[in-house]
């Protein structure tokens, strides 16, 4: 439910009943209804709910739980505009991770550590890192989405058009493949920014409302927000980290 089509006021009516009916606590539950919350815009609730969720996680000796939560983390900042904190949830995250030898999470922390990084303007380390999420994708195409995404719009500002072009392209249908429509909706939004960079404004514009009518199926109100600013970013020529 948290990551598929499902609206997010019913995931979270639902999450906060299965807290309530269970005998026990479950800081899994805790951490998905912060993730809905942040979709939903209200961050103080969503950050304020991941801090104890990964807390208990941590006390409870729930490593690899703590590790991943920070994925969680990771995309309540950027939805927030935080680019800095995002930063920080997904180092932290990959360091975690590494340490645990959980390669496969690995390749996913990778690639948001990637974004995180391209939103800050640091696009050297931002490629970096997403070659790295693509070295250790394995055989789950979904990690390499925002990997390949990121990859493609480092291209694009170098003046690498078919190859950034290649590349979104390819993330695009990964995401296609995926009943997530934040998957479908992220993707869309990289080959829009590859678009523009490479000065297909037309098909830039026609691949964002395509990302925006995604993350409006299941009512993710902070992701169709940031799409707009990023938007508009592009068009007025701010830096990414202004968005």
């Amino acid at each position: 439910m948290v990551i598929g089509p499902t609206p997010r006021t019913e995931v979270l009516r639902r999450l906060e009943e299965a807290e309530a009916q269970s005998a026990t606590y479950q800081p899994v539950v805790e951490l998905h209804m912060s993730m809905v919350l942040a979709e939903l815009g209200r961050f103080d609730e969503a950050r304020s709910l991941m801090a104890a969720a990964v807390a208990a996680m941590n006390e409870r000796g729930m490593r690899l739980d703590a590790a991943t939560a920070m994925q969680s983390v990771w995309d309540c900042e950027m939805l927030a505009g935080d680019y800095a904190a995002a930063e920080r949830a997904a180092r932290q995250g990959c360091e975690q991770l590494e340490q645990l030898g959980e390669h496969g999470r690995l390749a996913v922390e990778a690639g948001e550590l990637a974004e995180a990084l391209y939103a800050l303007g640091r696009y050297e380390e931002a490629e970096q890192w997403a070659l790295r999420g693509l070295e250790l994708h394995g055989a789950s195409p979904w990690a390499q989405v925002s990997s390949l995404g990121v990859r493609a719009r480092v291209l694009a500002r170098k003046g690498e058009a078919s190859a950034a072009l290649a590349l979104a392209e390819q993330a695009d249908g990964l995401a296609r493949t995926s009943d997530a429509p934040l998957d479908e909706g992220d993707a869309a939004l990289f080959l829009a920014e590859v678009m523009h960079l490479t000065g297909d404004r037309a098909g830039a514009t026609e691949m964002t409302q395509r990302a925006i009518e995604a993350y409006q199926r299941n009512g993710s109100t902070a992701r169709v927000a940031r799409a707009h600013r990023l938007a508009a970013a592009w068009t007025s020529g701010s830096p990414p980290a202004s968005a």
